[in-house]
């Protein structure tokens, strides 16, 4: 049987400092892809496990970040948090997660715990519930003590960090397009009308639509995914009320089933009728046709979210910064 090792016994067998061999097993990008392999491979061979409580004391630091996400379902919060703890782990730190389920008491409940002296800083998405009930009371307290930052879901009384994506603009962007390749009546679908995000997106559309007279625009929401393939394979093949030659899909669920149900009626895309919406990019490209979609950038929202954090924890800012990323229309099988 191999003795223990000790990280002093690794970096003296390379020669380099325990500083090193430290950043090294955390992925530091101060490091080089080739000296962490050396101190990998020696410590695997050893069986090697930091002792990160220990780190933790003696640093007054524990390396960890917290993460509240309200829907792990939902993916583009679920690619988010997957990139979260990508550049984390670059960093050198951990993250530990909670799901709220969209409840306002989930959320409370996380925030204490994480901020118990658990972690150094929270990234969180609100819940739902939060905006409807309007409670921001207990982000206020904790932030007194814990840096936080928000991504996707803004409010003013969230006077935070944040990083979130132009969800106006990419609504105008998508029926921009359409007018441009000569729409004439664009149907908005969502099964997302209850959620505050849902309420913005259509309220961009109608907007878009009193707007400009050379466009025309209904609306169907359904929360009930059955009854809103119901309702839109209902209209798309309605003779007896102008044709919808246009459809944008405010939320996966819903494109998913404008794109199933242009199919199925064997309307043509592109010639008859047009899609575009929101879509779990890595499936998308498995599939035909492939929607266009609004590519909203999560790999980004969750990079700027912990480089704004880590930001906030060396040089204990006081400026708040609200970064947005910018997003774009993807033109793939289902528009011109």
């Amino acid at each position: 049987m191999k003795k223990k090792i000790t990280i002093k016994e690794i970096a003296k067998i390379l020669m380099v400092s325990v500083s090193t061999v430290s950043k090294a097993m955390n992925d530091s990008p101060e490091i080089s892809e080739k000296t962490k392999k050396k101190v990998k491979e020696l410590a695997k061979f050893y069986g090697y496990v930091p002792n990160h409580i220990a780190v933790s004391l003696k640093n007054q630091s524990t390396f960890n970040i917290g993460v509240i996400i309200p829907d792990i379902q939902n993916s583009f919060l679920a690619e988010v948090l997957k990139n979260i703890e990508v550049h984390a782990k670059k960093n050198g730190y951990r993250i530990i997660t909670f799901f709220t389920g969209e409840k306002l008491k989930e959320e409370r409940e996380s925030l204490n715990i994480l901020s118990n002296g658990m972690v150094e800083g929270i990234i969180v998405c609100p819940s739902e519930e939060t905006f409807v009930e309007r409670q921001f009371e207990h982000f206020k307290n904790i932030a007194e003590t814990t840096p936080i930052v928000t991504f996707d879901r803004l409010h003013k009384e969230l006077n935070f960090n944040s990083v979130s994506v132009d969800d106006d603009q990419s609504i105008l962007k998508a029926c921009d397009h359409f007018q441009s390749t000569d729409a004439k009546n664009i149907l908005f679908v969502s099964s997302i009308g209850w959620l505050s995000v849902g309420k913005t997106r259509r309220r961009t559309f109608t907007g878009f639509i009193e707007n400009n007279t050379s466009v025309i625009g209904e609306t169907i929401e359904e929360h009930d995914l059955d009854e809103l393939r119901k309702k839109i394979e209902a209209r798309i093949t309605d003779d007896s009320q102008p044709k919808i030659d246009a459809i944008l899909g405010a939320d996966i669920e819903s494109t998913s089933i404008a794109s199933a149900s242009i199919s199925r009626n064997k309307l043509k895309f592109i010639d008859e009728i047009s899609l575009i919406g929101y879509v779990n990019k890595k499936q998308n490209e498995l599939q035909f046709p492939r929607v266009s979609y609004i590519n909203q950038y999560p790999e980004k929202v969750g990079e700027k979210a912990v480089e704004l954090l880590i930001s906030n924890l060396k040089q204990d800012q006081k400026k708040i910064t609200q970064e947005i990323i910018k997003t774009e229309i993807v033109k793939k099988d289902t528009s011109k």
